[in-house]
């Protein structure tokens, strides 16, 4: 199979050169931040929901005004991509902005897991240990947050393995 540079121009079977980047890419769609409901199918529930369901349905929608901390890497976007079965939120890193509890939910879950090591001489052997350390990808604060459970469920969502 035969490779070809980046500079090396892509040529269609009529023997006209394509350059792709002038190419028609598809119309341009202008939005505002806020939820982007995704294509998703209905799923039926076939089965009595368990109890406090609709409760926690409702817990979890409520709105929570909270700051994502902004990046050190001038790389990364500017908006944090967050997605609820097939809804995605966009939330802004730096200023407080006010989503529903779910978001701030996968944002407590996501958690990045780097690994330290102790080398220990034993009998003569090396023993290797392993501690885990924690840390939030975006690390956020809770500004604004109008029910009073929601301070205990947040601190056990963080304190859940993932």
């Amino acid at each position: 199979m035969a490779t070809r540079n980046r500079t090396t121009p892509i040529i269609s079977t009529s023997g006209k050169q394509i350059d792709a980047g002038a190419e028609y890419l598809g119309d341009e769609q202008a939005g505002t931040i806020g939820e982007i409901t995704g294509v998703a199918g209905i799923d039926v529930v076939d089965k009595p929901m368990p109890k406090g369901a609709l409760e926690m349905e409702a817990f979890l929608n409520e709105l929570v005004t909270i700051v994502i901390n902004p990046s050190q890497d001038p790389e990364d976007p500017k908006l944090v991509q967050v997605g609820v079965n097939g809804t995605t939120q966009f939330i802004p890193r730096g200023e407080p902005f006010t989503v529903k509890r779910k978001y701030v939910e996968v944002l407590a879950r996501a958690k990045r897991t780097d690994f330290g090591q102790t080398l220990d001489e034993r009998l003569g052997e090396r023993m290797n240990h392993l501690h885990a350390m924690h840390s939030l990808r975006y690390p956020f604060s809770v500004v604004r947050d109008p029910n009073p459970n929601g301070g205990a469920w947040l601190v056990g969502v963080l304190a859940e393995a993932r």
